[in-house]
């Protein structure tokens, strides 16, 4: 991928770091060596840049565990190294991670697709107030495809999961610690309750109405349940955010700046759809009950 951070990776070095990572997990799972164990996987996750080395561990491994380790890896160095990374490493760490979770989609190690998207999430958020809003719209847009159920139930899936922890990592009690002032997490929470949240459960709704038929009809697949029980958990996580009254302002960028909540006419009419759908919500979790899934 174009702008991936690393430079030209050694391809002997990769292997020879994959098959470490890959010993040390085994060894963790049968509690052998552990703290010899812990200090390779520590060392992945302290070293400069390890975003080649990670990636072919994603892309190579056959372990879980290790691709799970690699993930959380990208994570850590990428809040790590920051400012040393140009605009282009930022977003290309974004979108490889989605990438590769819409990519594996169907994979069975659920918990690995988790994780990558965790990475993603909180990775967008480390820039949000660098990214212009273009670039998060076009971010945004192959989700949104994604969650409509455009490329199948399984991306659709994965799709949603992004969103469920993207609005977890923006919500100030469950946004994980990136060693930034309470500011930069107020600034990003505001902006994305303003630009994205409305349009968020909008999209969720219509992925549970896209299944609602084939729910009532029991024709549903194992991954459209997922997918629709996921849309009702991203719609009941975005009815339980904490909205504050707002203020009028002029200018947004000018009220994110301030950290004033504004636009009082538009929120009213979110809090009139949050309703409607509130209404959807209660029906179809009944749904959810009387068949079962």
């Amino acid at each position: 991928m174009q702008g991936f951070p690393g430079g030209v990776p050694d391809p002997q070095q990769l292997q020879a770091t994959m098959l470490a990572i890959e010993q040390a997990c085994s060894l963790i799972q049968v509690h052998m060596n552990p703290a010899e164990a812990e200090k390779v996987l520590s060392s992945l996750h302290s070293s400069l840049m390890p975003y080649q080395a990670c990636r072919f561990i994603l892309e190579t491994s056959l372990m879980p565990n290790a691709r799970f380790q690699a993930a959380g890896a990208i994570g850590d160095a990428a809040i790590r190294e920051w400012g040393i990374l140009t605009d282009d490493n930022k977003r290309s760490l974004i979108l490889y991670c989605l990438n590769y979770v819409m990519e594996h989609a169907g994979s069975p190690d659920g918990y690995v697709q988790s994780k990558v998207s965790a990475v993603a999430a909180r990775l967008l958020k480390r820039g949000w107030l660098e990214f212009p809003d273009q670039e998060k719209g076009a971010i945004f847009f192959e989700v949104e495809q994604s969650i409509r159920g455009m490329h199948g139930p399984n991306r659709q899936f994965a799709g949603i999961n992004f969103l469920e922890t993207l609005v977890s990592e923006f919500s100030p009690s469950t946004a994980s610690s990136m060693g930034l002032p309470k500011e930069f997490h107020d600034q990003c929470q505001l902006s994305l309750e303003v630009k994205f949240l409305k349009d968020f459960y909008g999209w969720a709704q219509a992925a549970v109405f896209n299944t609602a038929d084939k729910v009532l009809n029991s024709n549903v697949t194992i991954p459209e349940e997922k997918a629709c029980s996921a849309a009702l958990r991203l719609m009941l996580q975005i009815l339980s955010w904490s909205f504050k009254p707002t203020l009028e302002h002029e200018n947004l960028d000018a009220k994110i700046k301030s950290g004033l909540r504004s636009d009082a006419i538009n929120l009213r009419k979110f809090e009139r759809s949050l309703v409607k759908g509130l209404r959807g919500l209660i029906f179809l979790y009944q749904v959810h009950i009387l068949h079962g899934f």
